[in-house]
């Protein structure tokens, strides 16, 4: 008899564990403000034969800062849908997963969506690392450091180039590839590109897009440099008195373009363009030489000036700092004759 009632238990208890219902849910993990599709699947559970209610759980009570929308029942063990995290929610914070079912009993998952810091789970390009120095007319190599990345597993992964927010096309890439790191580490991509002779001098920005990490952008990413830069190689008459008006005599190097590309001439003072020093005119003698007619206001803030000539075309400027001085007193408004060498 006691046999014979072991046996009964025994059975009972394989019964059980045989139609025992579990839930997962799939992805588990998310930040404060994040809004995701999840998968739920379920063992001997009747979702598509029964009326689903899915809460999640704080505390022991439904808590409104993470919330189930979207629910499509795919079958008797699958259920998609999205999950809403509150902004308010802070990490680390762990939610219970109920479903009731009108047929099945209630079934919670024990911490099963668990709120961590984005540092995380985010995917960001975290380097660009440049390997050589970016001229026009030259190729250069980069290095693109992912964090969170999946630029290995993706399908594929579109690489783009952006000036001042829009895509700029006339860089050319190639020689593109992923180089293998471990998984706890960050993921790389390598990349060759050439610069074109005619390319924009300044900061550019990346973008790397694939199907698993979306689009991830990195601002300032390199700097297109000239190999022969412009630069001034004197000023003459750089002092002033405020009411003056005089010319000031300009000579660049062999690579600055007055005549067949005309700069702009712009003064600045404490990082911001003034107009305390006017220019009237100017005059291109040939590439390297230029007169500029320059009126200073009468109210004009003393102290030094600051000196960019802007070549609108190549984007390209050369600063002058604190080169230029507005003294005390009053000019007498004439024009001094230079002698152009």
């Amino acid at each position: 008899m006691k046999t014979k009632f072991a046996i009964i238990i025994l059975l009972i208890s394989f019964s059980t564990s045989m139609y025992a219902q579990s839930v997962s849910i799939n992805p588990n993990k998310a930040v404060g403000g994040q809004s995701f599709p999840v998968t739920i699947s379920g063992k001997n559970t009747a979702f598509l034969t029964g009326v689903n209610t899915i809460d999640f759980i704080f505390n022991n009570a439904i808590t409104t800062d993470a919330i189930f929308s979207n629910q499509s029942v795919l079958n008797d063990s699958v259920i998609t849908g999205t999950v809403s995290i509150s902004n308010n929610v802070t990490y680390p914070t762990f939610f219970k997963l109920r479903i009731s079912n009108t047929i099945n009993p209630p079934i919670n998952i024990g911490n099963n969506i668990s709120i961590i810091d984005t540092d995380t789970i985010i995917p960001r390009l975290q380097q660009i690392q440049v390997l050589d120095r970016l001229f026009r007319g030259s190729y250069g190599s980069l290095t693109l450091k992912g964090k969170n990345t999946h630029f290995e597993t993706a399908n594929n992964n579109v690489i783009k180039i952006y000036r001042y927010g829009v895509e700029y096309k006339s860089i050319a890439m190639s020689n593109v590839k992923i180089i293998s790191v471990p998984a706890w580490e960050i993921g790389n991509i390598s990349l060759n590109i050439f610069i074109d002779i005619n390319a924009k001098i300044g900061v550019y920005g990346m973008s790397i897009e694939n199907e698993i990490d979306g689009k991830l952008f990195f601002d300032n990413a390199f700097t297109v440099e000239n190999l022969f830069p412009m630069s001034i190689i004197n000023i003459e008459h750089k002092y002033a008195r405020r009411n003056d008006q005089k010319e000031i005599y300009v000579v660049g190097n062999s690579n600055t373009k007055f005549k067949t590309n005309p700069p702009t001439i712009l003064f600045s003072k404490n990082n911001s363009i003034t107009y305390d020093v006017q220019i009237k005119s100017f005059t291109t003698i040939d590439d390297n030489n230029l007169i500029a007619i320059i009126k200073v206001n009468p109210a004009a803030e003393l102290g030094s000036y600051n000196i960019a000539y802007f070549y609108p075309t190549d984007q390209d400027t050369i600063y002058l700092n604190n080169y230029f001085s507005i003294l005390a007193g009053t000019g007498n408004n004439e024009i001094v004759q230079n002698t152009i060498k």
